[in-house]
């Protein structure tokens, strides 16, 4: 029976090939952060420059801690200009560069514009905010009109019946009817917050919602008759 000794084992394919994966990675994740060709041509290095890298201080022994702590062998340096630079030398490397730091980012962009569409489609007021594991959606115009239009599309039209939502008691009532609402048609608990608003600012309903409660929002609201 025939073996395979160390020195015949393959070896590991060079990251240089997967500029291009990693570069449009980036994009996707809205990471900001530069790919060029490091000092060993098989190699990529990664400047970053953005606030959503995982690691919690801007640091390279904070860089380091966070790619041994994934698994990650690379190296990490500093640029001229301060900048963490982190030195990627395998495919794999860059591979699982991508699937723990940017996909998180990836998934939420994609699910937050993809709610976002559905949202503007059906004619509603709203601001959506994203994050590596939530997005949050305010909704905020005269009479919450588009917090009761959401409800309505969900088979809850009347939902603000017999609330004053012009004050304080009647908008948090409203947050905590929605509340019950979406955790009914998401499945699991959705966070809602009421903001009674002032002279200048309009009153709000915000949801923050998880990456799946947002996709399973979005997959119900897609398949809501349009309204006018």
């Amino acid at each position: 029976m025939d073996t395979i000794s160390p020195d015949d084992a393959a070896p590991p394919r060079p990251a240089a090939p997967l500029h291009a994966t990693l570069t449009s990675a980036l994009e996707e994740a809205r990471f900001e952060a530069q790919v060029s060709p490091g000092a060993d041509d098989s190699a990529l290095d990664l400047t970053v420059y953005s606030s959503k890298a995982p690691w919690q201080e801007t640091t390279p022994e904070a860089a380091s801690a966070w790619l041994a702590e994934n698994g990650l062998a690379a190296e990490v340096s500093l640029n001229d200009g301060y900048c963490i630079v982190i030195t990627l030398y395998t495919a794999r490397a860059v591979e699982k560069f991508i699937a723990v730091a940017l996909d998180p980012w990836m998934r939420a962009h994609t699910t937050a514009t993809q709610l976002a569409d559905v949202l503007d489609a059906h004619g509603l007021t709203f601001d959506v905010d994203v994050s590596a594991h939530f997005i949050e959606v305010a909704l905020a115009d005269a009479n919450l009109h588009s917090a009761v239009k959401v409800a309505a599309l969900l088979s809850a039209p009347g939902i603000a019946d017999g609330l004053n939502v012009h004050r304080p008691r009647g908008v948090r009532r409203l947050a905590d009817r929605v509340r019950w609402l979406l955790t009914g048609v998401v499945g699991s608990e959705v966070d809602i917050t009421a903001d009674p608003g002032c002279a200048h600012v309009q009153e709000h309903l915000t949801l923050r919602a998880t990456i799946d409660q947002a996709r399973r929002l979005t997959q119900r609201l897609l398949h809501a008759p349009h309204s006018g």
